[in-house]
């Protein structure tokens, strides 16, 4: 008896999956995503509008959000990507103390501030002694 319980559970389960699976996918196949073409052009447009204005990371949020309204454009990626690039350039450029300390990174020095190198040092003669000694080489 316990055999014949078992197989008819199995049984039921097994139907109810078959019943139940294919609801399931027509489901999700009913919920596709719909590009939003003209927030993507109006995203766009304020994308370009920061970007011009030298606004790097204004711009790339813009162009994020128009990537996410319609990831199909390829207008959209192309802007987006560049504008990455110009956001981490304009981060280092702000942060310039990591290539240059105290130098900024956009400016040229004027000419007034440049001063000539000094003169060269006279040389001195071989015979005298500067008080530097190698006591021992590690072979370097």
């Amino acid at each position: 008896m316990t055999r014949i319980t078992s197989l008819t559970v199995c049984w039921i389960f097994f139907l109810a999956m078959i019943i139940i699976a294919p609801g399931q996918a027509v489901a999700q196949e009913q919920t596709s995503f719909v590009p939003n073409k003209a927030l993507c052009a109006k995203m766009l447009r304020f994308g370009k509008e920061s970007y011009s204005r030298g606004k790097y990371l204004d711009a790339k949020e813009y162009f994020r959000k128009a990537v996410q309204a319609d990831p199909g454009s390829l207008v959209a990626w192309r802007y987006y990507d560049q504008a990455v690039i110009f956001a981490l350039a304009e981060k280092v450029e702000k942060s310039a103390g990591l290539l240059t300390p105290d130098v900024s990174a956009r400016q040229e020095p004027q000419e007034s501030t440049v001063q000539p190198p000094p003169p060269p040092a006279e040389a001195k003669p071989q015979g005298q002694d500067s008080g530097f000694k190698i006591i021992e080489d590690e072979g370097c």
